[in-house]
């Protein structure tokens, strides 16, 4: 069965100033304040978050393989966490490269630095937004997801994202990302992945050993982490 993309590219969002100068350890009240809320503003006007999704049914199962849609991926992580599931939503989501555009004075690191944080936040207004509709769209209560090189290298290789673009087609003619030789996403901020349906949450940060990461959303599971690479 052909698996049609679903692109997600009219979203709505509010971007919360407050806890973005929480974020950048900006004070209130000072000038560097005033800079940021303009840039947060004009980013919110051009900003265009976006992405695309497909569902896809899971076929043959192994030890540390698992075949959907035709793609084989070899994640040992990825099939304990399809154990229960039968389909899977590979997706693609960006900040796109509207925002490119705002530039500030020349040499300012701080500028870029901001710039960088914002785009952070769009991409994962693009990540929620997806997450929600699969979730309406299909009558999903709960979904977890993985994405090709987050974590520890062994976890999901980074050079799976070709299989994974494989699913989803035309992707930089859908939502402009394009997947480089080295396998690396551009627009930069942007994140590749699965989503899939589960009772519990799970994170590639909790089978990461990766101490000093700004990104974590979870701390390791050193019982999963063992479980895992005991099976290895």
């Amino acid at each position: 069965m052909e698996m049609i993309p679903t692109r997600l590219v009219d979203m709505t969002f509010r971007l919360d100033t407050g806890l973005l100068m929480e974020k950048c350890r900006i004070t209130p009240g000072t000038g560097h304040a005033q800079v940021f809320t303009d840039l947060v503003e004009r980013v919110q006007t051009m900003g265009r978050p976006k992405a695309v999704y497909t569902e896809a049914y899971i076929g043959e199962r192994g030890d540390d393989r698992v075949s959907v849609g035709g793609v084989r991926f070899t994640s040992r992580v990825l099939v304990k966490n399809l154990d229960q599931a039968e389909r899977l939503f590979p997706f693609v989501a960006t900040c796109g490269d509207e925002i490119d555009s705002i530039e500030g004075p020349e040499g300012d690191i701080r500028h870029k630095a901001w710039l960088y944080v914002l785009k952070q936040e769009l991409v994962g207004v693009a990540v929620a937004q997806v997450q929600e509709h699969i979730g309406r769209r299909y009558q999903i209560s709960k979904l977890s997801f993985m994405n090709p090189g987050s974590g520890d290298a062994s976890v999901w290789p980074l050079s799976q994202q070709k299989e994974l673009f494989l699913l989803l087609g035309d992707v930089e003619g859908e939502i402009g990302v394009r997947l480089t030789d080295s396998f690396l996403l551009i627009p930069e901020m942007s994140v590749s992945g699965v989503m899939f349906p589960t009772e519990t949450d799970f994170h590639s940060c909790q089978v990461c050993r990766r101490e000093r990461c700004p990104n974590r959303r979870a701390p390791l599971d050193q019982e999963l982490w063992d479980e895992l690479d005991g099976g290895a």
